[in-house]
């Protein structure tokens, strides 16, 4: 049997930290919009090999690759020991904040729950990756809390496009928590605050108003580094864009456009944008 999947991708509208746990972790209290991803998974289920074979395309991804954690969990779930063959084909790069990893978790998981192993994989998804729970869901948009392990669907409709900009630069999420602790030394907003102001931020683009530059707490750590942003970030304000921002710890940044009013030159703007990679679009 050969499977082709499709690897969900994550943005997070808002990203506010509202505090530090004893073991070291932090909260986070995220508005979570899902979206079509741009990579492509087939698996070849027996495969004609006697063990697991990943195959992984456009990228090199160094370390183990997450789909070997989902595979070993599967397993110790009770999921056939039957070896697979898979081919990854990648459109995003590690570091992104955009959960391409746990995309591509998210679809395998998905793809053993439907033709392989129904009725199992409950609760396994946390121990996967912060981002897999959400992604694992069919969920539009969700409030994501804690350290991603608390989910609330949100009902919202928002009639916008968008597009997505990988610049050339990394973001270590290690690296990226250290520059947030720095700049926020323990002034962290309630949840009760992050609530408001993620109401705000849905209303508003619900009715089509600008909102412009979109909370994330990593981000004022992160243009001390990448004073590029503070540039794309007015290109994208002059492109007719209705709100824009960071995406999880970044690199990646985005854009919103209202579906009906976007402007035509957006493309224009979009090609001189500093040190971009490659750009992504959805409708």
């Amino acid at each position: 049997m050969e499977c082709h999947l499709s690897s969900p991708l994550k943005l997070n509208l808002t990203l506010r930290i509202t505090g530090k746990r004893p073991d070291g972790f932090h909260n986070l209290d995220s508005l979570f919009f899902r979206f079509a991803g741009h990579e492509t998974m087939t698996v070849r289920f027996p495969a004609p090999g006697k063990t697991d074979l990943l195959r992984v395309y456009n990228y090199a991804l160094s370390g183990q690759n997450i789909i070997f954690k989902v595979l070993h969990e599967l397993r110790e779930r009770g999921f056939p020991d039957t070896p697979l063959e898979i081919d990854l084909y990648k459109s995003v790069p590690p570091g992104t904040g955009l959960g391409s990893g746990s995309g591509n978790a998210a679809a395998l998981i998905g793809w053993a729950r439907r033709f392989v192993f129904p009725g199992i994989l409950d609760g396994m998804e946390s121990l996967i990756g912060a981002d897999v729970p959400f992604l694992c869901k069919p969920l539009s948009f969700a409030r994501v809390r804690g350290i991603g392990d608390r989910i609330e669907p949100v009902a919202a409709h928002l009639p916008v496009s968008g597009c997505v900009m990988i610049p050339k630069w990394r973001c270590s999420t290690s690296e990226a928590y250290k520059a947030l602790d720095n700049e926020l030394r323990g002034q962290w907003l309630t949840e009760k605050q992050v609530a408001v102001e993620t109401e705000r931020v849905l209303s508003s683009l619900a009715a089509g108003k600008r909102v412009g530059l979109l909370p994330n707490d990593f981000l004022p750590g992160l243009v001390n580094i990448h004073p590029e942003y503070v540039t794309l970030f007015g290109l994208l304000e002059e492109s007719g864009a209705l709100a824009w921002g960071l995406s999880g710890s970044g690199s990646a940044v985005f854009a919103l456009y209202a579906k009906e009013n976007r402007d035509a030159r957006a493309g224009k703007y979009l090609s001189e944008s500093p040190g971009i990679e490659r750009i992504l679009f959805w409708e």
